[in-house]
């Protein structure tokens, strides 16, 4: 009975992804999120559920990013049937905002998680070359990134938006450096699962910035009569790595709840 109710999650998780990669190729853009979050709440049941030993970190995590494609749906709710009766109202104004600070909190949840499973003394003694490598490559990211937001026309140094993305950059970044120090420093499979997760969804989150900088209307090629365009193209393949990210993550909880996947 155990065993068939882990089917039972493995099944829902892959059919929500199958809705999910339909709904892309579709172009359903207002169920996208909806199918994210179902998959979110999946995860966070199985962890809370089956789990010896809980962490409220990583079940933070998980929780965040649940309430941001909650959020996110709702948001594409209101803009389809109501945004007419509330456009130019504060709230709007702020409403991207409010949406990404749960992924900071998300990703910041998954950073606190790592470290804590490190002996920083150790760390530090084993990998201080490592560790000097990726300071280097955060810093250079970082300054280049936000070069790049600064020749684009929407970004004025220093404002709500430009310091916001900052944030959202570095908290990316952070997510990726730990994850490979986090499988450097324990060489397991479940932190090869994390290390691959973290580096989809991170990838996934890189391929969105190519928006600021690629015309995301301009036509690629043209498909009995249907024109693909750069947008649709960066869209597809911003999903298909987030999906597979979670697929990594969703192994590494089964691999957490001590479950033999094969």
């Amino acid at each position: 009975m155990i065993v068939d109710r882990f089917k039972l999650y493995k099944r829902a998780v892959v059919l929500l992804s199958i809705l999910f990669v339909i709904s892309v190729f579709l172009d359903f853009t207002l169920m996208l999120n909806f199918f994210l979050a179902l998959i979110f709440f999946v995860f966070l049941y199985l962890y809370y559920t089956k789990s010896e030993r809980k962490s409220k970190v990583f079940m933070g995590f998980l929780l965040a990013f649940f309430i941001g494609e909650m959020y996110s749906f709702a948001m594409r709710l209101v803009h389809y049937f109501i945004e007419p009766y509330f456009r130019g109202t504060p709230y709007f104004e702020f409403e991207k905002y409010v949406g990404n600070m749960t992924y900071i909190i998300a990703y910041v949840c998954l950073v606190v998680y790592m470290a804590g499973g490190f002996n920083f003394n150790q760390l530090i003694k084993r990998f201080k070359y490592h560790l000097l490598v990726l300071v280097v490559f955060n810093v250079y990211a970082i300054v280049t990134l936000n070069r790049m937001m600064l020749e684009a026309e929407f970004f004025e140094a220093y404002s709500l938006a430009f310091l916001f993305e900052s944030i959202y950059n570095s908290c990316i970044l952070l997510v990726l450096s730990f994850s490979l120090l986090n499988y450097t420093y324990h060489e397991t499979k479940a932190s090869f699962l994390l290390l691959l997760g973290s580096m989809c969804i991170v990838f996934s989150e890189m391929v969105q910035v190519a928006y600021f900088f690629i015309p995301a209307n301009s036509e690629v090629m043209e498909l009995s009569h249907y024109y693909i365009t750069t947008g649709h193209i960066l869209h597809t393949i911003y999903s298909l790595l987030l999906i597979a990210g979670f697929y990594f993550i969703f192994r590494y909880i089964l691999v957490r709840v001590a479950i033999r996947v094969i």
